[in-house]
């Protein structure tokens, strides 16, 4: 959504494949809007859902996440090709504001020249 009223809770969805090879640890950096609180218990869930795998288990693995003040930086272990990963979180929009969303990217920490980045967006919050 690109326009939405203050207090809004709005659901972001995040898609991340890696085309080929895999990344020990990848690092993926969401870029939160001006005037947006992130709801950080959903990501808690899926790093306390995932703290109980095992190592060996398919598909990539939440380790942990960092809030700054302007994105959340998501830590992964062990995403492969073919195995693409698809999260959500909700953020809550604060106050009226005409802005554009920061970038977002993914990087293999380990190879960074593997990475790709999401353009920004303008969006709107009405009072």
């Amino acid at each position: 959504r690109t326009e939405m009223a203050v207090n809004d809770m709005i659901e972001v969805s995040v898609h991340v494949e890696l085309k080929e090879g895999a990344a020990r640890q990848a690092i993926i950096d969401l870029g939160v809007p001006p005037g947006f609180e992130v709801q950080s218990e959903d990501l808690a869930g899926l790093v306390a859902r995932d703290s109980d795998r095992p190592a060996e288990s398919p598909g990539p693995k939440f380790s942990r996440f960092d809030l700054t003040g302007r994105q959340i930086i998501v830590y992964l272990e062990g995403l492969k090709a073919g195995q693409p990963l698809d999260f959500s979180y909700r953020i809550r929009a604060r106050y009226p504001i005409k802005a554009q969303t920061p970038p977002s990217s993914a990087y293999d920490y380990y190879n960074p020249e593997v990475s790709a980045v999401a353009a920004p967006a303008a969006i709107q919050v009405t009072p």
